[in-house]
């Protein structure tokens, strides 16, 4: 059954992520509507075309990973954090990286006037046609936090790539970083993983409709 306020799924008397006490007479069948600016991870990927588009652009991708695969991957990364917003999920991560040592070395933000759910969409679809399956989602309520794999190659050994997506009033803002461990250079690896990123959401974002 599916929560009737925000469409999360249920198993019992009231909907986990909001607290709404479920109406049996409507909560059947997931509630028909748009994700153009829905920012809840879990909910956008119950979208049958949502997951359509996904798939076309892993199918496109140089990595030996099957769109049914990256999809898996998808289902199983997402971390639900009910009722905190991504400022707070973001400090949350914070010190478990720093104990890990972990230092981006490339960062980039920028602002779309774009939906939120359009610009979420858009970056699972770059990360999936460049074989960057994604290791962990952290969900807020006015964003989410992805943390996909940077594959290993010629240039580098395997990284980390974490790009932050959060609705706004006027747009969504997207922040992304990467880091390589164990190399003091990465020949321009994460330079052009980054601009990769930004340049398929301003292209995707327009097609993701």
């Amino acid at each position: 059954m599916y929560c009737h306020r925000c469409g999360a799924e249920v198993h019992g008397l009231y909907c986990s992520h909001c607290g709404t006490r479920v109406l049996s007479d409507s909560a059947a069948t997931p509630p028909e509507r748009g994700w153009i600016d829905e920012i809840r991870y879990d909910v956008l990927l119950r979208h049958s075309d949502v997951r359509e588009l996904i798939a076309r652009y892993a199918a496109r991708s140089p990595q030996r990973m099957s769109a049914e695969d990256f999809l898996e991957l998808c289902d199983k990364a997402f971390v639900p954090v009910a009722g905190v917003s991504l400022v707070k999920v973001c400090a949350m991560t914070q010190p478990i990286s720093a104990a890990l040592g972990v230092k981006t070395g490339k960062r980039r933000k920028e602002f779309f006037t774009v939906p939120a759910g359009k610009v979420l969409v858009a970056v699972l679809c770059s990360l999936a046609r460049h074989g960057q399956p994604i290791d962990t989602v952290e969900q807020g309520i006015d964003g989410c936090l992805l943390k996909a794999i940077l594959p290993s190659d010629i240039w580098s050994f395997e990284g980390e790539f974490l790009v932050t997506v959060q609705r706004l009033d006027q747009g969504t803002s997207v922040e992304a970083a990467t880091h390589v461990r164990g190399q003091l250079f990465d020949w321009g690896k994460s330079g052009r993983a980054i601009r990769t990123l930004f340049n398929d959401i301003s292209d995707l974002a327009v097609r993701t409709t």
